[in-house]
């Protein structure tokens, strides 16, 4: 939990307006605020104060019609564990910065390749959004998240982190179906998926 991580003041990210849910009228304009007023904390300082936002970096895996799934079985995340994400991701830690490289793309790829094994192609790279969820639930209150969709050649792809277990690719009317057993920040994408 010392790890440095990409955060954002709550008043600086809420500026002009505050939302909830997936943010993608203006979504552009984040990207430019994150890059310009984030900055980098120690994560312990981060966990329990929602004055501060931190930054996740996220990508749903598509192959034709069906999205790869999996479950959180045992994470530092504890408050997630036994719900399946729809997407993979996590924090942009300082070490994504590199000198010529954009900083979100650098953090998409390392934490596809650190969470699962990828035999397919990525054939394209959208933007989906913003994520941010105001509720009673602390992890929401402290994070906010890109949303990326990497469209595939093909359904080749396996976690191998510890602490996660496949399903596999599903339909999208079994993520809506199904919508108690997947992370809170999923149960609003499917929608705009």
């Amino acid at each position: 939990m010392d790890e440095k991580i990409l955060c954002i003041k709550e008043n600086v990210l809420f500026e002009s307006e505050k939302w909830n849910g997936l943010m993608t009228s203006e979504k552009e304009k984040y990207l430019t605020l994150f890059k310009e007023k984030g900055e980098f904390r120690a994560r312990k300082d981060l966990e329990n104060d929602p004055s501060y936002k931190q930054v996740i970096a996220q990508v749903i895996l598509r192959y034709k019609d069906k999205y790869f799934l999996h479950r959180q079985v045992k994470k530092n995340e504890e408050r997630l564990n036994s719900l399946c994400p729809l997407p993979l991701g996590g924090h942009i830690e300082k070490f994504d910065l590199s000198k010529g490289n954009d900083i979100l793309e650098t953090a998409l790829e390392r934490e596809l390749h650190e969470e699962v094994a990828l035999g397919s192609n990525v054939l394209k790279k959208t933007y989906l959004g913003l994520i941010y969820i105001e509720d009673e639930n602390p992890v929401n209150l402290v994070h906010v998240g890109f949303v990326y969709v990497f469209d595939l050649d093909g359904n080749d792809v396996h976690v191998k982190e510890d602490g996660l277990e496949d399903i596999g690719f599903v339909s999208l009317d079994y993520l809506k179906t199904n919508t108690e057993k997947l992370t809170y920040w999923s149960r609003i994408i499917i929608y705009h998926l």
